[in-house]
């Protein structure tokens, strides 16, 4: 079975204002079309989706979506692919009809979904900016993730984790891919399979929900790695972030390494080393430049820390000073 061939699915909008939205997706997902992309209609709000074949067995989907009304859409999916897709928006939130279970993803976390039909309703609200990465495979691909997944008791049609860092770095390097045609399928291939070893040895060997740590706490984490996101150079310390955050120094200590899997300085540190990589790889900074436009005072912390991440000092990596 090829991916797009026997497991496509129905979209259908519950607004018949939106008709035109699901031909459109509609139009985009069937199996042989030719599309690659859809534009959302200026009448409906701003963004896209945007459609990869990777391979005969997988193809990426990426969409980045504000609409200006309220959009609710129904996918009548078949039973076939494997699929991980991860939230790098707002919360993307949608309920089985099957089941009357509601789902909701959130910044940072990874929904795994296989081998089951699925009859859903997306629910997207005006004003939102939605922004996430799908990966779709042929599940015979991936039968071994499906066996460990079997083993571990993981039962829910839709298992939801929390990204480990070095799977969001695998998420970012697809949608930074710079390669075009071939070479860029060729390259995705590569990261879906390097995606896959690290699902099976991260995220299966840990608990799916994570019952410590209730919704409050979840929704002030992200606004803690949010805040930390958007200041890396100057960025809060602990007494200031637990207060801006509404939560308590030790339950923001504990609670952000349970859910980004490092401390909050590591993270920080992590976050400046791969913003200063991005400016050494994109050619435009020296290695000097890099480290004080990023937040490393002391050169030779820099050049040590990005060793232990990259496996050579900066200066070697890069091959200019």
């Amino acid at each position: 079975m090829k991916v797009g061939e026997a497991d496509w699915y129905d979209i259908e909008s519950l607004q018949p204002r939106h008709n035109a939205l699901a031909e459109g997706l509609n139009g985009l997902y069937r199996p042989h079309s030719t599309k690659s992309s859809l534009q959302i209609p200026e009448q409906f709000g701003q963004g896209y989706w945007e459609r990869i074949r990777v391979s005969s067995a997988i193809e990426i989907t990426v969409c980045e979506l504000c609409f200006l009304e309220n959009v609710e859409m129904r996918s009548s999916e078949q039973k076939g692919s494997f699929k991980w897709s991860y939230c790098l928006g707002a919360p993307i939130e949608w309920q089985v009809r099957t089941s009357n279970r509601d789902y909701r993803l959130n910044y940072g976390e990874l929904s795994v979904f296989g081998h089951q039909p699925a009859d859903c309703v997306g629910m997207y609200q005006a004003g939102i900016p939605y922004y996430g990465i799908t990966v779709k495979a042929d599940p015979y691909l991936f039968e071994p993730v499906r066996q460990l997944s079997s083993q571990a008791g993981r039962q829910e049609p839709f298992q939801t984790y929390t990204a480990t860092p070095l799977m969001q770095q695998i998420f970012q390097e697809m949608l930074r891919c710079s390669f075009e045609d071939s070479l860029k399928r060729i390259y995705l291939e590569g990261k879906v399979m390097e995606l896959t070893a690290v699902y099976m040895h991260e995220a299966l060997g840990r608990p799916a929900v994570r019952a410590a740590l209730s919704r409050t706490d979840i929704d002030s984490l992200l606004r803690a790695k949010e805040i930390l996101d958007h200041d890396l150079l100057a960025a809060p310390g602990i007494q200031e972030l637990s207060k801006r955050v509404c939560l308590n120094e030790n339950k923001l200590k504990k609670g952000f390494k349970q859910l980004f899997g490092m401390p909050v300085h590591a993270y920080i540190i992590d976050s400046r080393l791969k913003a200063a990589y991005r400016l050494l790889e994109n050619g435009s900074s020296t290695v000097t430049a890099a480290a004080v436009m990023t937040g490393f005072s002391n050169p030779s912390f820099f050049a040590e820390k990005f060793r232990q991440k990259y496996g050579s000092v900066p200066s070697r990596y890069f091959g200019r000073a």
